[in-house]
């Protein structure tokens, strides 16, 4: 099974077209900090399908030489106001920035991609809302396909704040056996272990084996001049695989539908955040 990402971000597109008749003008603002052409390639993504919905989706260029502090308030400045109800902060920072800092620029009830530490907080607590989008495009798997996680070898290659960190709590709570790996793993030993792997770390064809039927998840992005692959190896492995995302088109259409998605959860939230 290939999922078709494009595809099945077409169906989430239309429910949000149902849901989006129930407000008046809507925007997001999206904070980019520093230039850099392949972090606006993904907001230019983002702006396209907010178009789709008829919402204002306003990308804001923040120079690299300001201080934490003056990017922070210029953040709160916009983020404030009341025709703006959501925000996001493109990631990854410049290295030299405290990220979290930044991120929680953004206010709980506008903060789409749930990443501030108060729906973070409350993703990791059981209590949310909204949970981080990469957890929704796997439980939308999950569901759309059938998938079952419970007692299953998960192999989740990379522990950012994006992927990997928010699914070992999710596949914890699906009652699944983890295994991180990190950059001082030897990925051979556990690559024919695992029924599930799921990477995020934008290295090109990182995984280039797998068990026999094993579920492929593939968030990475590496971009080498005008192509774009995947952490997974996709020719090599889909047809060993009895599901498999591949690079472009997988999960990235998911993962923006899904963004938006939150945004309307947040609207439509009566809960106190």
């Amino acid at each position: 099974m290939i999922v078709e990402g494009n595809k099945l971000a077409e169906e989430i597109l239309e429910d949000l077209k149902e849901k989006r008749k129930n407000f008046g003008d809507l925007k997001i603002a999206a904070f980019l900090i520093g230039e850099d052409k392949e972090k606006e390639s993904f907001l230019k993504v983002k702006q396209k399908f907010a178009e789709k919905l008829n919402i204002d989706f306003r990308i804001y260029k923040i120079p690299e030489n300001l201080t934490k502090k003056k990017i922070r308030k210029y953040i709160h400045q916009v983020i404030k106001s009341k025709t703006i109800q959501g925000g996001i902060v493109q990631l990854p920072l410049p290295e030299k920035f405290p990220v979290q800092y930044l991120l929680n620029s953004i206010p709980p009830k506008k903060d789409i991609d749930c990443l501030s530490s108060g729906l973070l907080g409350k993703y990791y607590t059981d209590t949310y809302v909204i949970r981080p989008p990469a957890v929704e495009v796997v439980d939308f798997l999950k569901k759309r396909f059938f998938l079952n996680f419970e007692g299953k070898k998960v192999l989740i290659v990379g522990y950012g704040r994006l992927i990997g960190k928010p699914l070992v709590h999710y596949f914890a709570n699906n009652k699944s056996t983890i295994i991180i790996a990190n950059p001082h793993t030897n990925l051979n030993e556990f690559l024919k272990e695992a029924d599930i792997i799921v990477s995020g770390v934008g290295k090109a064809n990182l995984i280039n084996d797998c068990k026999e039927n094993a579920i492929l998840i593939d968030f990475g992005y590496y971009f080498e001049e005008k192509n774009i692959y995947g952490d997974i190896n996709f020719e090599k492995l889909k047809n060993k695989a009895s599901l498999i995302t591949p690079t472009p088109g997988g999960t990235g259409p998911i993962l923006v539908a899904k963004l938006f998605e939150n945004f309307f959860k947040l609207l439509e939230s009566k809960k106190v955040i």
